[in-house]
């Protein structure tokens, strides 16, 4: 069974906690399991976008999309921002301590960690991050 969850658009960074509430109302069943993991990547992803994406003080529009089926769900991310593709760079991971390393690339890091595959496209002057997370067999 495949379900198609509403879409949701935020378009300001004081949003996100109507985004997690939105996240929080469609992720039922066995996909709540994964609630807190991906509350985590949503909230990694938004805060770059925020801070990031921004062209010329042009606003930031950002529409969510969630398909949950049986065996996974796929959460989109889709935004307006300058181009960019967290998949492009290498993560280094080497860092004994915490403490040790440098600022920056740890919400990519998180965003691999607790997802099982991530896809991006540029398509259209907008970026779109696929994120497929499968479910725990009940």
């Amino acid at each position: 069974m495949t379900e198609l969850t509403p879409r949701m658009q935020i378009t300001a960074e004081t949003e996100l906690p109507n985004a997690m509430n939105w996240l929080d109302r469609h992720l039922t069943g066995p996909a709540a399991d994964i609630q807190s993991d991906l509350k985590v990547v949503l909230d990694e992803q938004l805060a770059n976008i925020f801070s990031y994406g921004v062209i010329d003080e042009q606003a930031i529009e950002v529409r969510l999309e969630l398909d949950i089926q049986d065996d996974a769900l796929q959460l989109r991310i889709i935004d307006n921002g300058l181009a960019f593709n967290p998949l492009q760079n290498d993560i280094d991971t080497d860092f004994p301590n915490i403490e040790d390393r440098p600022i920056g690339g740890l919400g990519l890091l998180l965003m691999r960690e607790l997802t099982d595959s991530q896809h991006y496209q540029r398509q259209d002057n907008l970026n779109i991050l696929e994120l497929t997370r499968y479910l725990p067999q009940t």
